[in-house]
């Protein structure tokens, strides 16, 4: 199964991936909407908040085909799905009869259609998230104008870090969705190498 990108109007992701999640089983069909948690000031403590990876977007995983396509589109808070091939189907008319928009494309090659999210691209963004779903902090220091990460999902991916906001506790880093390149903050914990042994610890 490939991964594929669906612009949903922008408040709505979750109950669009909960709506796909009960109407397919996650054999068939896998929807998620990846956030990150990040520190923010409220009220003069560090507050975790959730917020979205890709405002606007859910990721679908399947085994895609015009079926399940019409299908998805039937959300009314849908709103296209991310470099859709079909030029046909681009004169859609969501009142027109299933049939004939079946027969719109009957003979379109699907493969030519639907554009799954690059490897390269879905397998970092994996590679960030946890169980939940979520980007969790990383333990950052730096060291010689070099960014260093001791553990958390940026461990191994010191190459996407572009920038350390100490005050704000976040790192900007550089992600692809469909070769359109976004600079992500992400949120971390501050700490400080130990020189003696080698090691790191928390910033106090």
């Amino acid at each position: 199964m490939n991964w594929y990108a669906f612009y949903v109007k922008t408040g709505y992701e979750h109950s669009v991936k909960n709506w796909l999640n009960k109407s397919f089983d996650k054999e068939t069909l896998y929807s998620m909407v990846p956030q990150r948690i990040v520190p923010e000031k409220k009220n003069g403590e560090i507050m975790r908040v959730e917020k979205d990876l890709f405002p606007g977007y859910i990721f679908v995983k399947t085994d895609m085909n015009f079926s399940k396509y019409y299908f998805i589109r039937s959300h009314s808070k849908i709103i296209r799905m991310l470099n859709y091939l079909n030029k046909i189907d681009l004169m859609y008319d969501r009142s027109a009869s299933p049939r004939k928009s079946r027969d719109l494309v009957e003979n379109r090659e699907e493969a030519l259609c639907f554009k799954k999210i690059p490897e390269e691209e879905i397998t970092i963004i994996l590679r960030l998230l946890n169980h939940d779903e979520q980007i969790d902090f990383s333990q950052v220091y730096t060291q010689d104008s070099k960014v260093f990460v001791e553990s958390g999902p940026l461990k191994g991916m010191e190459g996407i870090v572009k920038k350390v906001d100490k005050h704000k506790r976040r790192v900007k880093v550089l992600v692809s969705l469909m070769g359109d390149e976004r600079m992500i903050d992400l949120g971390i914990e501050l700490i400080e190498p130990m020189v003696s042994s080698g090691h790191a610890h928390t910033r106090t």
